[in-house]
């Protein structure tokens, strides 16, 4: 596989407080490879996320943490999604 200089990062839904107009539930993965996702995400949960992943992926680091890895909620204040957002390993 061609290096493009981007890592491969993981949105992983840890929880979901009501119920997610978008049908996201606990355990759900998505995989963002350079601008491709492996899944659908909601739209106000992506633009909450992006930053983040767009960090991840050009190979930053958090100032928090193990600099890795992220914990992200979404815009919608009665339905909460929470999600995790990580850089993908090496053979992962």
């Amino acid at each position: 596989m061609q290096d493009t200089g981007m890592d491969r990062v993981r949105i992983r839904v840890k929880s979901v407080a009501g119920e997610c107009q978008a049908g996201h539930k606990a355990g759900d993965e998505i995989i963002v490879d350079n601008v491709s996702l492996s899944g659908y995400l909601c739209p106000h949960a992506l633009h909450s996320l992006w930053p983040f992943v767009l960090t991840l992926q050009m190979r930053g680091k958090f100032a928090w943490g193990d600099g890795d890895s992220a914990v992200i909620a979404c815009p919608d204040g009665e339905n909460l999604a929470v999600f995790e957002i990580s850089r993908v390993k090496e053979g992962q």
